[in-house]
């Protein structure tokens, strides 16, 4: 049987798919999200409720501090343990989530690249110093499909990928083909029609709002968690770092959350794209016709 990875952008609905997949199959779930990695961070990261968690195992979640760093070698590493360990036991693995960094990590394995040039990446961070965007804007130029793939926020893969560009003269993305394929996994993308989606996210963002993510961000500060870390600069929290600092009201927080989250889909589903082998599942068709294709295409049963 193959090992199923259920991509999606965010609020698609893959959690719960995940969680009737598990069921029928008797499963496992290991969520691939690079901000559900993160302890203390619950709501604004839509994390599985741990009723449901107590039902289902749920692995790679809340294994790390919001202020220690975890790479997409080290989510590999631990994924693999975790899935032999799952198939150990006579489950079945079932991979679930929104991040495609991670996803390509597991199956097309990682790439390392040429050593880390300290002078290099001191001088692109100058740069970014003095003028905001100035690293995203090249990297624009130099690699597009990179540029595609890597959040706006992200500079610590902004400044990596145009680091390996001043290295080796070629760009990051062509040099991740070179990578072996795991052809344990088969990749399945849930999506669903525009409107739909985004009545999702507008949807999930004021329940978030409404079930305590201005306290939940409050907390993290109070803990001592800076503002500045990556984690906390991530969607959703840093907006409403700028609530509580003044700098915006409530309403315009929410709906700033609601605006970048749609951006973030949009980004998520061109990643998921460059995918030529993956089946893609459109949700709005309705969940059981949908179980039944990956069913099948996993070979479940036979």
């Amino acid at each position: 049987m193959k090992i199923p990875l259920i991509m999606g952008p965010t609020a698609v609905g893959k959690s719960d798919f995940a969680v009737k997949l598990a069921k029928i199959i008797d499963g496992e779930i290991i969520s691939v999200d690079s901000m559900q990695i993160y302890k203390y961070m619950d709501i604004g990261t839509s994390k599985v409720d741990m009723e449901i968690r107590k039902e289902i195992p749920h692995h790679m979640i809340d294994i790390v501090k919001p202020d220690e760093d975890f790479d997409a070698k080290q989510f590999r590493d631990e994924t693999i343990k975790v899935i032999d360990e799952i198939i150990s036991r006579n489950k079945y693995p079932i991979l679930a989530g929104g991040t495609g960094f991670y996803f390509e990590a597991l199956k097309y394995g990682i790439f390392e690249g040429p050593s880390k040039n300290k002078e290099i990446r001191e001088s692109l961070l100058k740069i970014e110093r003095e003028s905001n965007g100035s690293l995203r804007r090249i990297l624009s130029k130099i690699d597009p499909v990179a540029f595609e793939k890597f959040d706006a926020s992200d500079l610590t893969r902004i400044v990596r990928a145009i680091e390996v560009y001043v290295l080796t003269g070629r760009p990051i993305s062509e040099l991740w083909k070179e990578r072996s394929e795991d052809e344990r996994f088969t990749i399945f993308v849930l999506y669903r029609e525009r409107n739909d989606l985004y009545r999702r996210i507008n949807e999930r963002v004021e329940s978030m709002f409404d079930h305590g993510f201005v306290e939940e961000v409050q907390n993290l500060l109070k803990m001592g968690y800076s503002k500045d870390l990556k984690a906390m600069r991530s969607i959703g929290y840093k907006e409403v770092v700028q609530y509580l600092e003044g700098e915006i009201g409530i309403n315009e927080c929410v709906e700033m959350v609601k605006l970048a989250t749609r951006h973030y889909a949009k980004r998520q589903l061109t990643w998921f794209r460059r995918y030529e082998d993956a089946v893609w599942i459109n949700l709005s068709n309705g969940e059981e016709l949908s179980l039944n294709k990956v069913l099948k295409i996993i070979e479940w049963g036979a």
